[in-house]
């Protein structure tokens, strides 16, 4: 693999503000990526087509430019899309702490007068909010059930999990294992195909689609493991179809692996700053204890969000809340009970209140993550994915990606929408730890 210094300005962002409630960004990307992605694409082609009265060998470069123009648009666009821009600019908008509400929507794309391709996204943004001295809250957390059972059960799920996990190849990739690795993209020639330009993604290797070409090639492999496909499983944006083009090489670095199986001690306390196995054991109980199907856990945040709301009081603007609830319903039609749902004489109502809620929570904390200055690792995206180990451990997961259910899917997960939901998620853990110390 050849190394090269990375070049300056090969994406710019430029973000107009057109009112108190509407951002514009504009991602510009240099024509230099432009023109390596076309030619690799152009290529591709030439040796994939079969048109009448040509073999793959003499089809004139000339001929493909004009006859397969759309198509090479396109893929130019949706490669762009999918491996740097959308990911590209959750990154900016977490760095810059803009106060996002909803995801960026993608609205046009322009090719301008130098050949660079200019994304255009609308961002719904929320304003700021006055953030009072919360951590002077009087802050009373809603208390376990105290059946002795329970702390048996906490215990026995203890042993069994620590125990499982210590049997389990901590550096091998299998089934259900979250892999967390690098993407390069190569040109016909294996090498690579724009200067430093590489990505780091994240995939669950689900047993539900182990025999997908890129699910079963990443089994077996140990960190630092590497190879090269064409197969790498990226949702396609723009085709109806969902179909993934295999017009692309990627080089394939394995960064690291997260066992995806079984519960991990030493990942659970330093995401909960827990110190003692008593700790461990009561935190543990926040997802055994129930009251009225409600985990003392959710009570807890149920309660912390009452308090937080009531001491910040702001409203949401109307058009966010109808764009959540299209967020919601496209969601919940991919529920076999949807249509039992849909029946409910205050089904739409119950959808409004649900999207009012979110988004005022969501708005909340992510300004408390700003005004705190919460920053984001790698460890703390593998302490997220660890709670999707188990039913329990998932109680712990209150922020989700609003259009990724991303413990059962075959797609893998950029960074920056990863990012999102993990910020929102240690900042929720960072202000129960301060309350209720």
């Amino acid at each position: 693999m050849e190394t090269r210094k990375k070049p300056k300005n090969d994406l710019n962002i430029k973000i107009i503000p057109k009112s108190s409630h509407l951002f514009q960004a504009e991602i510009k990307v240099a024509s230099t990526i432009i023109s390596k992605i076309y030619e690799q694409i152009l290529d591709s082609y030439k040796k994939s087509t079969s048109p009448q009265g040509f073999n793959n060998k003499n089809i004139p470069l000339e001929y493909i430019k004009e006859n397969y123009q759309k198509e090479i648009e396109w893929e130019i666009k949706n490669f762009l899309f999918k491996h740097f821009v959308f990911d590209f600019l959750m990154e900016e908008i977490i760095n810059k702490k803009i106060h996002l509400t909803n995801y960026p929507r993608l609205v046009d794309i322009i090719t301008n007068q130098n050949d660079e391709i200019i994304f255009i996204f609308d961002l719904s943004i929320a304003e700021p909010i006055e953030i009072k001295e919360w951590k002077n809250f009087i802050f009373r957390p809603p208390k376990r059930k105290r059946y002795k059972d329970l702390d048996k059960q906490v215990t026995l799920f203890l042993k069994k999990q620590i125990s499982l996990f210590k049997k389990h190849p901590q550096n091998i990739i299998q089934e259900n294992d979250w892999v967390c690795f690098e993407a390069i993209p190569l040109d016909k020639n294996k090498k690579q195909l724009l200067d430093n330009h590489k990505k780091i993604y994240w995939l669950r290797v689900s047993n539900k689609y182990i025999k997908k070409p890129f699910h079963s090639s990443l089994l077996n492999k140990k960190i630092g493991d590497s190879f090269i496909t064409n197969n790498l499983a990226i949702k396609n944006e723009f085709s109806p179809h969902n179909e993934e083009e295999n017009h692309h090489l990627f080089f394939i670095k394995i960064k690291n692996i997260t066992k995806g199986t079984y519960f991990c001690l030493d990942s659970f306390r330093n995401n909960f700053k827990l110190k003692s196995k008593t700790e461990v054991h009561k935190k543990l109980i926040e997802v055994f204890s129930y009251r009225n199907d409600i985990s003392q856990r959710k009570a807890i945040i149920e309660e912390l969000f009452h308090i937080l709301l009531s001491k910040h009081r702001f409203e949401v603007a109307k058009h966010f809340v109808i764009r959540r609830q299209e967020d919601i319903l496209n969601m919940l039609k991919t529920h076999p009970d949807y249509q039992v749902y849909k029946t409910q004489e205050d089904f739409m109502n119950n959808i409004e209140t649900l999207a009012e809620k979110q988004l005022k929570e969501e708005i909340l904390i992510d300004q408390l993550a700003y005004k705190e200055n919460i920053k984001v690792d790698h460890k703390d995206i593998q302490s997220y994915l660890y709670l999707f180990n188990n039913n329990r451990l998932k109680e712990f997961v209150y922020f989700r990606p609003i259009l990724e259910k991303i413990e059962d899917s075959d797609k893998t997960l950029q960074t920056g929408i990863l990012k999102q939901s993990v910020l929102r998620e240690k900042t929720l853990n960072y202000i129960i730890h301060i309350l209720t110390k």
